[in-house]
């Protein structure tokens, strides 16, 4: 009586402690979350991803430029000669990795109203070109695409009307999207006449590392494309940005010109980090001193961003670097350019569940 009584206690209870533990699993709680970043890392670092060759150039306002040129931020007329010069080697996009939000504080108009003048001197110093004004028609003969940053709280969302338009193969997708509710944005003499405008803005885990890019998020009741993404656009000439969704909304791919991405349930894209290579970056004082041949740029997409410690825009990367901010654009950029897109399947995270019971092992990502 008593083997027989505990028969089904051996069956039930290896059942119900497996079927636990995947429920648990499935949960996604943040130590699970933890251990499969980790693996996710470790797999980077087993197999970064190979450079074929820079499609992607920074112009890196580094240490070196600031110490020459003066501190940050320059005049916007020396920005203007920036594009006028990649322009002039015939470069496919130029992006900046910062916001123009506020008007040039050392424009001589501004500089005529801060100081006491005597006439003719103010006079002749408002007659300057406005250094806002050189910076917008620089901008408006260039492929340029000017950043901006969006933010939790409500507020403005003073955009203009964009360039870009969604196509959808499914049901529309923002409510799978990271949301926003407000804006900091480029000037909107800039932002007009700019021919993209794309958030910068990262969604880093919870330890810090930047692991996936938004490319597409829900800004108030409006879809935006990241930095990236117009980059991408830009380049291409193109204007729509063809966005595939499954039956219930999620997103599944964001098709750009001749490149189709595949995104994660919140619109990102994973990225496969190569490892540092400083040819990808391109002092900024060389480019205005006449130091970078134009056959270096000519075709490249161009980020200009900075390197400099005093600015602060670093980030971790699961290589278990430091880096810049704007060298995560790049690598994203590189590496959808390259079409070895990293992508997560569908049916990754149950084999997960089962590995993770069994012993640890890679998990399963795919090029």
């Amino acid at each position: 009586m008593k083997k027989s009584a505990l028969q089904p206690a051996n069956i039930f209870l290896p059942i119900a402690t497996l079927a636990l533990a995947l429920a648990l699993l499935w949960a996604d709680f943040t130590s699970l979350q933890t251990l499969r970043n980790q693996l996710f890392d470790q797999y980077q670092r087993w197999s970064a991803r190979q450079s074929t060759g820079l499609a992607v150039q920074i112009i890196d306002i580094d240490d070196e430029s600031l110490a020459r040129l003066g501190q940050w931020p320059w005049p916007r007329t020396r920005l203007a000669t920036m594009i006028n010069k990649l322009q002039d080697a015939k470069v496919a996009v130029i992006g900046f990795d910062v916001v123009f939000a506020e008007p040039d504080r050392s424009s001589p108009q501004t500089m005529a109203q801060l100081w006491s003048l005597q006439e003719p001197l103010k006079s002749a110093l408002t007659a300057l070109p406005d250094h806002d004004a050189v910076f917008a028609q620089s901008i408006k003969t260039a492929p340029v695409v000017l950043g901006l940053t969006i933010k939790r709280e409500v507020g403005p969302v003073p955009l203009s009307p964009p360039q870009y338009r969604y196509v959808y193969t499914g049901p529309e997708p923002s409510r799978w999207l990271h949301s926003f509710q407000s804006a900091i944005v480029a000037l909107p003499a800039f932002e007009r006449v700019a021919s993209g405008n794309g958030v910068l803005n990262f969604i880093p885990d919870k330890d810090g590392v930047v692991r996936r890019i938004p490319l597409l998020l829900k800004l108030g009741n409006e879809l935006v494309p990241s930095m990236d993404a117009e980059v991408l656009r830009v380049a291409q000439g193109r204007q729509n940005y063809i966005v595939k969704t499954l039956a219930n909304g999620q997103p599944d791919t964001l098709r750009i010109g001749s490149f189709t991405i595949p995104l994660t349930e919140h619109g990102e894209a994973w990225v496969h980090f190569a490892k540092p290579d400083p040819t990808r970056y391109l002092s900024a004082w060389k480019l205005l001193a006449g130091h970078i041949p134009a056959s270096t740029l000519k075709g490249k997409m161009i980020l200009i961003g900075s390197s400099a410690q005093g600015l602060m825009d670093l980030r971790f990367s699961p290589l278990g670097q430091i880096i810049p901010g704007v060298e995560v654009h790049a690598q994203m950029l590189e590496q959808i350019n390259s079409g070895t897109v990293l992508q997560r399947p569908g049916w990754a995270r149950a084999a997960e569940s089962i590995i993770t019971l069994l012993g640890p092992s890679p998990l399963p990502y795919s090029r």
